[in-house]
């Protein structure tokens, strides 16, 4: 079961959640503008998510003294290294389930758990900038375009609590409205105060809300795609017979402007039927628009004012091997786009040497700081920052991000990355692997460049026999034109695989 609300993300008040350049903070400190009242108030924040029979709500508590002190002070610059001490010091720690009461629709319910959770969302350097990005309810990744130069943020929200209560007995569709209070003095509560009941995956959060509906719509209809998707489907190995698909989004940011947007994807078998289903909220609001490249001498409110720039999309799911068609609908419930593509999932046999579908990405993340071997800057290996069952793509801990806009600039380098399963690797006496990579150009069938056997062993993780391989190619001596990477894996047994390709062009 899950719940959901129409009005999505971040909105205290006029003042939105976000950090710009000098790590301005005033995340917590914007409280102050709607906190005259003595008695603590709710205001807007996430969606409330429902798993099985619990209704979740995220909460975050500040205390509104030390809010008032920290805004008179005029310290609105922070350091990069003081943003979390100066944000857990105006929060509210260590309250338990007897500190919280939770009416929903003017009834108190009883609080099964209350737990403090680190923020959902993740300031990224990359290859191509500095972004944010953060999980959506549906378990997908939503990523925003590059920020301007000069606009850097540490981190996008506070700690919070989660509180699970069961979901009162209510019809299908129904809204409710919810109440948190804390029985602390001077407490200032921030916490969704709506949700709507609908049962459905959690993979599915879409899925009874008014966009859901329109999303729907919009997928089935003739009406002509306004926003430029590009789409990709990646084949990946699972722990089961079935494949895990990567799949991404890629759209111009300026493309949707509205606060709420959502996804919807469907697959369907060769013969039409519909196999399975997913679909994601965009639920964080705040980043200034890519062409404020002269922020800093507009108002602040100017700023606030501006919309979400959300620009890319990915989420995973499992398919069985067969040949299906993805059909995925973006939008904002202004304005929407359709793309779909055909995949291919073969047979996975754990007895032979095999590659999977090969991508290209443009964008790659140094994540070694997140690595579980080294001393990590946030709590857990990488992997634990993904909810769900979301697993990036990490190589030599650098993450690769696939992209259906497979249109690369002169001078721009190609990244790839791929698994290699070598079943022998479990074994006494695994088998050595080798890699080939070549391109040739589709309009003559000209190999442009071989290289030649490539290690694999530098890409081995212990214990597994999934070698994930991630690489940059050297494209800029390449002229104008359409091209394919081929690869190709071998053993030192003597087996090889069939070459597997993916298209690109070069502008």
């Amino acid at each position: 079961m899950c719940c959901s609300g129409d009005s999505l993300g971040f909105d205290w008040g006029r003042k939105r959640m976000f950090l710009g350049a000098h790590c301005r903070l005033f995340l917590l400190a914007s409280l102050l503008y709607i906190s005259a009242a003595s008695s603590p108030v709710a205001l807007a924040q996430d969606p409330i998510r429902v798993q099985t029979n619990q209704v979740l709500v995220r909460v975050i508590v500040a205390d509104k003294e030390r809010l008032r002190r920290f805004w008179k002070s005029g310290k609105v610059y922070v350091l990069p290294g003081e943003i979390e001490t100066v944000l857990s010091g105006l929060q509210v720690h260590d309250l338990t389930v007897a500190d919280f009461q939770v009416l929903d629709d003017g009834k108190e319910q009883p609080i099964q758990s209350v737990t403090e959770e680190l923020n959902p969302f993740w300031n990224v350097r990359d290859n191509r900038g500095h972004h944010a990005e953060y999980m959506g309810p549906g378990g997908g990744k939503w990523s925003t375009a590059e920020f301007p130069p000069g606009l850097i943020g540490d981190i996008d929200a506070p700690q919070h609590y989660l509180i699970a209560y069961t979901v009162p007995e209510s019809p299908e569709g129904s809204c409710h409205q919810i109440k948190v209070k804390v029985n602390r003095p001077n407490a200032v509560v921030a916490a969704r105060s709506e949700y709507c009941y609908t049962k459905h995956a959690t993979a599915d959060a879409a899925n009874g809300t008014g966009l859901g509906q329109q999303l729907e719509h919009v997928l089935v209809s003739a009406e002509a795609s306004k926003v430029d998707i590009s789409l990709t489907a990646i084949a990946l190995y699972s722990n089961s017979d079935a494949a895990r698909i990567h799949i991404s989004l890629d759209w111009p940011w300026e493309s949707l402007k509205s606060k709420t947007k959502g996804v919807l994807g469907m697959v369907f078998s060769k013969e039409g039927k519909l196999v399975t289903r997913f679909s994601d909220l965009a639920e964080r609001q705040g980043t200034a628009e890519r062409d404020l490249r002269d922020w800093p001498t507009r108002p602040y409110s100017d700023l606030y004012e501006k919309g979400e720039v959300e620009t890319r999309y990915e989420t995973q799911i499992t398919l069985a091997p067969g040949e299906y068609e993805l059909r995925v609908v973006l939008g904002d419930g202004k304005t929407f786009g359709r793309a779909e593509t055909t995949l291919t999932v073969g047979a996975f046999n754990r007895k032979e040497l095999a590659i999977s579908a090969v991508s290209l990405c443009k964008q790659i993340d140094d994540v070694s700081a997140y690595s579980s071997g080294s001393g990590s800057i946030l709590a857990g290996a990488w992997t634990a920052k993904h909810p769900a069952n979301y697993v990036p793509l990490v190589s030599n801990d650098m993450e690769f991000k696939p992209t259906g806009n497979t249109r690369f600039k002169n001078g721009e380098t190609l990244y790839t990355y791929f698994e290699v399963y070598e079943p022998s690797l479990g074994g006494q006496s695994p088998a050595t692997v080798q890699i080939q990579i070549r391109i040739v150009d589709l309009k003559t069938g000209e190999v442009k460049s071989d290289s030649q056997p490539i290690s694999a062993t530098p890409y081995l993780k212990e214990g597994s026999p999934v070698i994930p391989i991630g690489r940059g190619i050297d494209i800029s001596k390449l002229p104008n034109g359409s091209y394919r990477l081929d690869v190709q894996a071998s053993d030192s047994t003597g087996k090889s695989t069939a070459w597997r390709t993916a298209s690109f062009t070069v502008e």
